[in-house]
């Protein structure tokens, strides 16, 4: 109950303030609109003007008269502390001071919910003040104080601090420092306030925890205890102040702790039923107690070596003794609210598990858990694994949590340091393989020689440790005993449930059937899991697991039983329902295997069959199995490739009325079915455009492939265009919906896939009008401005598109590509804008905040834009348009990266260079001034801007490290550039008044020399270098060979056995390169370097003979009163241009 604190002597304040933030808070919860809107513009105003608002809050609080008015006051004053604290404008520092102590007191005494905000209100406080800032010296003493001055402390005497509250403000302040601060530091040292947290409030607190766990101890029978809920704040302190940091004041006291916490473990029972909510409490400190010791074992294990016997002891007794108590997870339909577990009773189970397999990685643990492997494998993890009457009603009521409880597709490697498995079942499976890959119990005869090593995987112990090995002795062995079901055997029956458990515990073993001979998984396959699919009625149950199994199974699968397993599992995927029972999940495992199959690179012999099912599932009623069968399809359309392709015209036709069937009207967002209807198409796109055969050479005639390809060209564009015009232009609503609603910009990059298809085989006018492509483009764009999902995937097929849409413009013009619509006809409630100006939107925000590579295409497509503008008869208010946008993003890009010698300076460069060379002086006015020139002093039609810029350009003209310029089309850019750069500063005069401009014009001067004379060489020695280029790639092949066969020898060589220390740096290590890698990849984006650049009619001009023009009308009067240029330059220069040696006399 929320209880009203009297406050007048801990907060100030004005009644009649009070009485007014009172007024206002009620009215909040108004029904009139306008009364809620005029409360919240009063209360918005009082905290700009009234002093001490953030009190007035707090007593309210604390000491209002009604209990909804506490809870108002609460939530308000988190709210405004959210946005305000640490801003620090709204409070003075003094202000400040005098509320947080203030904040302390009234939680130390508050209750109920508003315990709870207040809460809250107080993280914000602490986080910022104490853990960041280090300003908030007297909060710990304060609470140091408020404990041994709490009520459970003082018990008889009152108290009128709360023990709990003083606990949650604790476990508020320590939350901060759960994680390492500085991954790149090999052993971080634990915060100097977690230290002292832990030295004056949490080590001495032990006597309370002891004395709380004592209550649990005697009220196991009962389940839960008066001050459970003050124990469970404490272990969640504790656990958070350990978690990543041992602090050394709780190291030097961690004994008694861990005596407390294995009492515990030991009051943990999970048979009976829990009955009130007052048994949750328990449960969740159980649970927060089996997390500390996960916790102990894996980061703290050189401190938990003398602890590990008794913790092991506690986890093997908690799942051996839950699971083999009697069939507690069993339960009926009628009474499954009855007898089901509680959800909290599945997470300590799975907990226990964890803790077992967390103990086994390490060499002590082995030791103690080795000798318990067979009772652990009969006692618990099989138990847990066998089939539950609760598994049929699930599977029953819903099969996607049956497939996600019973069915896990994250297993791929056992590991003792898994977090957060949450299912018994999906941990018992992690600790089974685990134990397969370990040295089984150490024998008589053994026991010296295997106490004394770790476990070994099973690779790395062939020979003589073989036999040894759990899997092979042990596990095998046990599962073994399990014979298949009958054909036709009841869910009910013991063959079935057993078999269940067997099947997936084959699963869990995937790491260490990889290590066997092939022989082993195949008589495996053949006589445990084959004969199921050649019953006339399996088990459903059992089925479905193995389909999961074969999926698990897919990178250790024999070759020679592929087309065996392929077989079998396309088999399940046509199964019907059978017996008034959905068999979804029999279909859903089936394409998942078959799934995985598909993208080992396995390749069927006959790939009709697959599609046929998909396609013939995407047109069932049911939308889930519609859903695996179109997320079948695109999974086999990215892994056949070549003999996917013939098939994609008739499959894209085949599949478009059942996508079509799903979209919602406008402008709902479309379901999951629908977008995987698209993601499946984009695949089946892709995998067409990679089959185009080689077209012949002129004296021969086009072969019929290439004419079959052309035609199924056609069709496919013809597809994808009626299903986005359905989709996108919706005439099904009639001519007024095109103009009042927009569609969802669903499936942004799956159907820019579509429409780059249709625009790369739009192969004249007649076609193009007929698909409603300029209508569809329009409507595209439109949808692409907003783009904010700056990751490569995502993005790639937008820029694939927009360099479609151009190169169509440039065959066949299109009459709103640069001009937009009067009124809106593509369905867009939006001012009109035309195709190009969307684009140009687009790639603004790539340039601006997109990732390095979609930065360096947003530029190149740029270019492309002002070059395709000035086709049309307005390109040069186009251009005029266009280049102050490019060039001040540019620019205000290369000004934040740390040097313009970084990767992405070079696109950034270039595009500033374009259009300066269209418009030198709107660029000139646009250009900004880097810092540390904002102090420069120069003339008033010259730009400082123009000369960072330009020194800029010529050090990346003269740069010879990567990526420099190495393409025709940046040589040709960047001479154009600076020879437009000389040419503006000899006619503004910049040379001769400025120091800066000086230097300048020399510099890019010799940069355009150098790249004119590198743009000569390339063009001389090409055709050489590709010859040179196919000879050094043959011997990089080779000598990779023998590299690999260097790297097979050295894989052969022993493993060292890493030491703890070792182990730490290698991860600081790895954290550093990632640091690196990080910050280069900021500033990289090589990805996409090496593309041409459109020049447009730049591409025509004869850069020689420009810079021997420019030589011959400047040479005496300009570069003969610059310094000298450097000799071996010049002497390059002056023998492939012999023309120009009279320019260069006086050098």
């Amino acid at each position: 109950m929320d209880a009203m604190v009297e406050m007048e002597d801990t907060v100030g304040g004005g009644e009649e303030e009070e009485q007014k933030i009172a007024l206002w808070l009620s009215q909040t919860a108004d029904s009139q609109e306008a009364a809620v809107r005029t409360a919240t513009q009063h209360l918005e105003a009082a905290q700009q003007t009234m002093p001490k608002f953030a009190s007035l809050l707090l007593r309210l609080s604390a000491g209002g008269q009604e209990k909804g008015q506490r809870i108002a006051s609460a939530t308000y004053l988190k709210n405004f502390l959210r946005t305000h604290w640490t801003e620090g404008k709204l409070l003075s520092p003094q202000e400040r001071l005098e509320f947080r102590n203030q904040l302390v007191e009234v939680l130390l005494r508050v209750d109920g919910l508003v315990l709870k905000l207040l809460a809250e209100a107080f993280r914000l406080v602490a986080v910022h003040d104490f853990a960041k800032q280090k300003s908030w010296p007297e909060l710990v003493p304060a609470l140091k104080t408020a404990i041994h001055n709490s009520d459970l402390v003082t018990v008889p005497a009152p108290s009128e601090f709360k023990t709990l509250n003083v606990l949650i403000a604790l476990q508020t302040i320590i939350k901060p420092f759960q994680y390492f601060v500085d991954p790149t530091v090999a052993r971080e040292p634990a915060p100097e306030q977690l230290e002292l947290i832990s030295k004056e409030l949490l080590a001495p607190l032990h006597a309370i925890f002891h004395h709380l766990v004592q209550e649990v101890a005697s009220s196991k029978d009962q389940g839960f205890a008066q001050y459970d809920n003050i124990l469970l704040v404490l272990c969640k302190c504790f656990y958070l102040a350990t978690k990543s940091h041992m602090p050394p004041s709780l190291l030097s006291c961690l004994a008694p702790w861990i005596q407390d916490l294995m009492v515990v473990l030991d009051t943990i029972v999970l048979e009976k039923t829990v009955d009130s909510p007052d048994e949750e409490p328990r449960l969740k400190i159980w649970k927060r107690s089996l997390q500390i010791c996960c916790n102990f074992v894996s980061r703290h294990r050189k401190h938990m070596d003398k602890y590990l016997p008794a913790i092991s002891s506690a986890a093997l007794k908690i799942v051996i003794h839950s699971l083999n108590a009697k069939a507690r997870t069993f339960y009926s339909k009628s009474h499954k609210s009855e007898l089901s577990d509680h959800p909290m009773q599945e997470r300590i189970l799975s907990l226990s598990f964890d803790l077992v397999s967390n103990i086994l990685e390490t060499g002590p643990g082995w030791r103690l858990m080795a000798p318990h492997f067979s009772r652990l494998l009969e006692c618990a993890i099989f138990p847990a694994l066998k089939m539950k009457e609760k598994d049929i009603v699930l599977w029953e009521e819903d099969e996607e949590e049956y497939l996600r409880k019973n069915l896990p597709s994250d297993l791929e490697h056992a590991s003792g340091w898994k977090e957060e498995l949450l299912m018994a079942r999906q941990s018992a499976l992690n600790l089974l393989g685990l134990i397969a890959t370990a040295k089984g119990p150490p024998t008589a005869g053994g026991v010296k020689k295997g106490a004394a090593m770790k476990r070994k995987k099973w690779g790395k112990a062939k020979g003589k440790d073989g036999p040894g090995i759990a899997g092979e002795v042990l596990v095998m062995p046990f599962l073994s005993q399990f014979t298949l079901p009958p054909d036709g055997a009841l869910p009910s029956s013991e063959f079935v449930a057993n078999y269940f458990g067997a099947v997936l515990a084959y699963g869990a073993l995937h790491e260490f059937l990889k290590t066997q001979d092939t022989e082993i998984v195949a008589t495996l396959l053949q006589t445990r899991i084959f004969p199921l699919y050649a019953m006339v009625v399996p088990s459903p149950y059992v089925l479905a697991n193995s389909n999961w199994l074969l999926g698990e199974l897919a990178s250790c699968l024999p070759e020679d039983m592929n087309e065996d397993v392929y077989t079998a599992l396309l088999k399940a995927l046509l199964a019907p329902n059978t017996g008034g029972l959905s068999w979804r999940p029999v279909r859903a495992s089936a394409a998942g295997a078959l799934s995985s199959l598909l993208q080992k690179e396995y390749k069927p012999r006959q790939w009709l069959p697959l599609l046929q099912a998909a396609v013939m599932g995407a047109k069932m009623q049911d939308e889930e199995d519609a859903t695996l069968s179109l997320q079948l399809l695109g999974t086999a359309a990215e892994a056949g490739e070549d003999d996917v392709a013939p098939h994609v015209p008739a499959i894209t036709a085949a599949v478009q009325g059942e996508i079509l069937r799903h979209i919602p009207p406008h402008p709902e967002p479309w379901p999951q079915i629908v977008e995987l209807g698209f993601s499946a198409l984009a695949s089946l796109a892709q995998t067409w455009d990679s089959f185009e055969p080689e077209e012949p050479d002129e004296d021969e005639d086009e072969s019929e492939a290439l004419t079959s390809w052309k035609v199924g060209c056609t069709g496919l564009a013809n597809t994808f265009s009626h299903i986005l015009q359905q989709a996108w232009l919706n005439p099904s609503q009639g001519e007024e919906a095109l103009t009042q609603v927009a569609p969802p910009p669903s499936c942004l990059s799956d159907t820019s896939v579509l429409i780059s298809t249709i625009l790369r085989y739009t192969p004249d006018l007649s076609s193009a009008a007929s698909m409603k492509v300029e209508t569809l483009l329009q409507v595209w764009a439109n949808l692409i401005v907003d783009w904010n999902a700056w990751e490569e995937e995502e993005d790639e097929a937008v820029f694939d598109a927009i360099e479609e849409a151009v190169a169509l413009q440039e065959k066949h013009p299109m009459l709103h590509f640069t001009l937009a619509e009067t009124e809106s006809t593509a369905g867009l409630p939006v001012v009109p804008r035309s195709i190009l100006e969307c684009f140009v939107t687009f790639a603004i925000g790539a340039i601006e905040s997109g990732y390095p590579s979609a930065c360096w295409r947003a530029c190149h497509c740029s270019h492309a834009f002002l070059h395709v503008s000035s086709k049309s008869c307005d390109g040069e208010q186009v251009a005029k348009d266009l280049v102050p946008q490019f060039t001040e993003v540019a620019s205000r890009r290369l000004l934040q990266l740390t040097s313009p010698a970084v990767p992405l300076a070079k696109p950034l460069i270039l595009l500033v260079s374009m259009c300066f060379i269209i418009l030198p002086e709107a660029v000139v006015k646009i250009l900004p001034v880097g810092e540390g020139d904002h102090n420069v002093t120069i003339k008033e039609d010259t730009s400082p801007g123009l000369l960072q810029w330009a020194e800029a350009l010529a050090s990346l003209s003269e740069s010879e490290s990567v990526p420099g310029l190495s393409l025709e089309s940046e040589m040709k850019l960047a001479a154009l550039g600076l020879q437009k750069v000389l040419e503006y500063m000899i006619q503004n005069n910049m040379t001769q008044d400025y120091k800066k401009g000086y230097t300048t014009a020399h510099h890019c001067l010799c940069a355009l020399l150098k790249v004119t004379l590198d743009l000569k060489e390339l063009l001389e020695t090409s055709e050489t270098e590709d010859d040179d280029s196919s000879e050094a790639g043959s011997e990089d092949e080779e000598e990779d060979d023998t590299e690999d066969d260097d790297d097979a020898d050295e894989e052969s060589e022993e493993e060292h056995e890493e030491t703890e220390e070792e182990f730490l740096e290698r991860y600081a290590k790895t954290a550093r390169e990632l640091q690196e890698e990080a910050v280069e990849e900021a500033e990289n984006g090589q990805d996409e370097d090496g593309h041409e650049i459109e020049l447009g009619v730049l591409g025509l001009v004869d850069q020689e003979d420009e810079v021997v023009a420019f030589l011959k009308a400047h040479g005496k009067n300009f570069v003969t009163q610059l310094p000298p240029l450097p000799e071996d330059l010049v002497t390059r220069f002056q023998e492939k241009f012999p023309d120009c040696k009279f320019y260069f006399c006086s050098s």
